[in-house]
């Protein structure tokens, strides 16, 4: 049995990779918008909703990350202590 830790951290790895697929979607593809863009990436635009738009790309990267990781490993961590109390 894994612990709740490595299976957050784990799902928390998993998000940031979600959320930077759909970042370079979105980056590359003018044309098309990816649908559920805003549910996927909502951590990371949670976290930077609280930074100026004039931030530099390499700081708003890493918090885009950053929140995606935390979103994602909260998420995870509660699923999984609600799941094992019932």
């Amino acid at each position: 049995m894994v612990s709740d830790y490595k299976f957050s951290t784990v799902c928390g790895v998993i998000g940031m990779l979600i959320g930077f697929a759909a970042f370079l979607f979105n980056y590359h593809m003018i044309d098309t918008s990816l649908p559920g863009y805003e549910l996927l990436v909502a951590p990371a635009m949670l976290l930077l909703s609280f930074f100026s738009e004039e931030t530099y790309f390499t700081p708003k990267m890493i918090l885009f990350l950053l929140g995606q990781f935390c979103g994602y490993f909260l998420l995870a961590y509660i699923l999984r202590k609600l799941i094992k109390k019932t």
